[in-house]
């Protein structure tokens, strides 16, 4: 599937077949975002830690939604707010983290204590994925299935690619009539589909 999406978005950017895009402007952010999450046709949730904004490609209008401490906000039918409290511990077999789901009305749906001292980066209704706090940690992801309350180790399948055919692109995200492309030097570009 990876292979099927690269030849796609080969495609894009060399003129041959496949869905026609135009590089339409770039994206200027104080920050790198997390995540890109798409809440309608023409806007996204650029989330970062401790704040997010709503960005709408059509007007090229941003509103930052309120700034909030030890937390990132994500998307899934509505917006939700994952946030994490660290607290220092003496053995292995207290809990470092707790980690806490809020949806738009600041209702808790969901709250876990865990050991490794970890931050959320994605946050979705039925997950949530963490990341090691401290660059002096061994560098982990850790899911957490918010249905079962499930922990584990996070580990992505490798398959192997030609690097050489790659955009050089960190982060790729479409909509129905945009794209959204994050480059090596952390500027975000905005494509829109040809008709």
């Amino acid at each position: 599937m990876l292979k099927t999406l690269t030849l796609f978005f080969l495609s894009i950017f060399s003129g041959e077949e496949g869905i026609p895009y135009t590089k339409e402007y770039i994206l200027p952010t104080e920050q790198i975002p997390l995540n890109i999450y798409w809440i309608s046709q023409d806007n996204i949730l650029l989330s970062y830690l401790n704040t997010a904004e709503i960005f709408n490609l059509e007007g090229r209008v941003r509103n930052k939604l309120d700034v909030c401490s030890n937390c990132i906000y994500g998307y899934d039918r509505e917006f939700l707010r994952c946030e994490y409290i660290h607290r220092e511990i003496s053995s292995m077999e207290e809990f470092s983290t707790t980690v806490s789901m809020y949806n738009s009305r600041n209702e808790l749906l969901f709250t876990k204590d865990i050991f490794p001292t970890v931050i959320p980066h994605i946050c979705k209704r039925e997950y949530i994925l963490l990341k090691s706090a401290y660059s002096f940690l061994e560098q982990k992801t850790y899911l957490i299935d918010t249905r079962t309350e499930e922990f584990s180790i996070h580990e992505r399948k490798k398959q192997r690619l030609d690097i050489k055919a790659l955009p050089k692109y960190k982060e790729i995200s479409i909509g129905k009539e945009w794209l959204v492309l994050l480059n090596e030097e952390n500027l975000l570009y905005v494509y829109r589909r040809e008709l």
